[in-house]
């Protein structure tokens, strides 16, 4: 049976009713399956969390059913128009509060303390903004304790294969401090407008140590170079990052072969090329911070 207010006739009448049009800008693709809904709850729910911050909850959707649950719930929407109409909507819900406003403005770090837990976030993300989002919820990983998202599936799936061929240096990026876990594919059928891509319903799951020793300006710094050059060998990459003969000095020390692609590495040897870089003291100066801010665009 369709669950009133989530299939596409209904949802399509919502935003006419609101003098809405879905934006291109802002990534604006409102959920219309009530499968995918429930199953997106129930992840968010997992372990009782004593918060859930939601991002663009859009027409409500996924925030009515956290409703139920009576956990705290504090919405994020970037289009205000949206906003007012959800402060309308839950006006007699005293556990979620709606924030207009920008996602990547919010300091989930003061929502973590109000509420005494380490956060849950969930949220379908917009492509154009799924690297940011995911960098800020890396870079706050000690409020959060999980973060259940819906991305475009090739962000998923390359985050889910990091390190290695079809992974990435921003999937790396996020395997090194949280779990990955796929959940499952959400044809673009299940939206509107209808998206051009599939999606991934998929979790990330903080408290974990981090996957290297090494200093986080080196290990990133080397990922970013192997990544940046992935036909080259690694001692090719690694010649964009250090000089030849500091090349040739870490790969010794680090035990790695310098003939094999970067990508065919693991956290363990990309540790260890990173801890050789530290022990090398041969990092460039300005190189850490540069390579981190490139990172996101991989």
């Amino acid at each position: 049976m369709t669950e009133p207010g989530l299939d596409r006739a209904a949802v399509r009448q919502s935003l006419l009713g609101l003098g809405v049009r879905p934006s291109k800008r802002l990534g604006q693709n409102f959920l219309c399956s009530p499968s995918a809904a429930r199953r997106i709850v129930a992840e968010a729910t997992r372990g009782a969390p004593t918060c859930i911050v939601e991002i663009g909850p859009g027409l409500g959707s996924i925030t009515r059913r956290l409703a139920e649950t009576s956990i705290p719930v504090v919405a994020v929407e970037v289009d205000r128009r949206l906003a007012e109409y959800l402060t309308g909507q839950f006006a007699g819900h005293p556990s979620v509060e709606i924030r207009a406003g920008d996602a990547l403005e919010v300091e989930l770090r003061t929502i973590a303390a109000a509420h005494g837990e380490r956060l849950t976030v969930v949220g379908s993300i917009p492509y154009s903004i799924t690297a940011p989002i995911l960098k800020k919820l890396v870079s706050e990983r000690a409020a959060i304790r999980s973060a259940v998202l819906v991305t475009q599936r090739e962000v998923a799936e390359k985050v889910a294969a990091s390190p290695g061929r079809d992974g990435s240096s921003l999937g790396i990026y996020i395997q090194a401090y949280a779990d990955v876990e796929v959940l499952e594919r959400i044809p673009r059928g299940a939206f509107f407008p209808v998206p051009e891509v599939d999606s991934t319903l998929w979790a990330l799951r903080f408290g974990r140590p981090r996957r290297f020793e090494a200093s986080e300006a080196a290990f990133f710094a080397v990922v970013r170079a192997l990544y940046g050059a992935r036909r080259k060998t690694a001692k090719n990459a690694l010649g964009r990052l250090l000089s030849a003969e500091n090349v040739e000095s870490v790969l010794k020390r680090a035990g790695v072969d310098g003939g094999l692609r970067g990508e065919t590495f693991g956290f363990p040897e990309l540790d260890a090329i990173a801890w050789s870089v530290d022990a090398e003291k041969c990092l460039p100066d300005g190189a850490a911070g540069r390579e981190s801010e490139e990172i996101l665009g991989s």
